[in-house]
């Protein structure tokens, strides 16, 4: 069904966060092998959202199938005694990319929907390094590491964003599933933009309905429109998708994600990045939105695991990554 299945060989290290492997781009491209000392090998970064220790096969998880990580545990390095500088959203992406312990920084925490970018352009991040060696770089999923200089203007150009950090491509959510704006992001502009439905988000409180009946409703007002997960008082703001979201959003019928099918689509462009990239050294953080709240994954991997809602969200990411687990 999906090429990269099919295009793939590689080596892999992996823990029950963070994946992280290398192989040839001749594995990928049709040239002749590159003398050993010319190689640069791709390398792509696979990171789960909540993800726990025990959550996969390879560490022992029994309630939740994840062949595919397990096999590129199998046939990689797994580390048994690893740390994470922090175990929140933003925290952990902000050291990711910087090297840095994010609790040194002042206002690093967990990102609003509408939060300005926390790592300041002229930082030397991950993505720039490898960009400096000649890499296509791209990061694919979730972002949550804040947007823009201040206020965002959610019907224009958004910049400064990761763009401006080494990143010749993306295509992410603003912040996380949980939390409005439930949109897309690609290259500065929101993706299916509908200019006669502008979009305005807040995290100050109710955006005021200056047309009657053309807000989304209101967890709180209109608890019975929860109809698919239920959350608590904080999740309780804006409702998309049947969903509540921390925070509030209106317009932009036309950009909302469907949260069963965000792993679908952030698999899709993954594949498109690959492919279009295979015969030259790429970089690439694939940021999967699974298994973080809400947790509503496609039908088709409901009541696959033994652990729930959350169990059935590790098996649509562990299928996320399968697209990388043939070596």
């Amino acid at each position: 069904m999906m090429k990269i299945r099919k295009a793939l060989t590689c080596s892999a290290a992996t823990s029950a966060l963070l994946l992280t492997f290398a192989f040839s781009q001749t594995a990928l491209g049709s040239g002749q092998p590159n003398k050993k000392t010319d190689i640069k090998p791709n390398v792509v970064i696979i990171y789960g959202d909540d993800v726990g220790y025990g959550d996969v096969g390879a560490y022992g998880a029994r309630l939740i199938p994840t062949p595919n990580m397990d096999k590129l545990a199998e046939n990689g390095l797994r580390f048994t005694d690893s740390h994470c500088s922090s175990a929140t959203c933003t925290r952990s992406r902000y050291s990711l990319l910087t090297g840095e312990m994010a609790f040194r920084k002042q206002g690093v925490g967990i990102a609003a929907g509408d939060a300005k970018m926390m790592i300041d352009p002229g930082q030397y991040t991950l993505a720039d390094l490898f960009q400096q060696e000649g890499y296509k770089t791209a990061i694919i999923g979730k972002w949550h590491l804040g947007l823009g200089a201040g206020k965002i203007d959610w019907n224009g150009e958004i910049k400064p964003g990761p763009e401006a950090l080494g990143f010749d491509h993306y295509f992410i959510f603003p912040a996380t599933n949980d939390r409005t704006p439930c949109i897309y992001l690609a290259n500065g502009r929101v993706v299916n933009f509908d200019p006669a439905d502008p979009i305005t988000v807040s995290y100050d409180g109710r955006i005021p309905d200056s047309v009657p009946g053309t807000n989304y409703p209101d967890g709180i007002l209109n608890p019975e429109a929860i109809t698919v997960y239920k959350g608590d008082k904080r999740h309780s703001g804006t409702i998309i998708n049947g969903i509540g979201r921390i925070g509030y959003m209106k317009g932009g019928k036309s950009a909302l994600f469907k949260d069963e099918t965000i792993a679908d689509v952030f698999v899709e462009k993954t594949e498109k990045f690959i492919l279009e990239n295979r015969d030259a050294p790429f970089f690439l953080i694939f940021s999967a939105n699974d298994i973080h709240a809400p947790r509503w994954p496609h039908e088709r991997f409901r009541g696959k695991s033994q652990a729930g809602l959350r169990g059935d969200a590790m098996v649509s990411f562990d299928w996320s990554a399968g697209g990388f687990s043939i070596c």
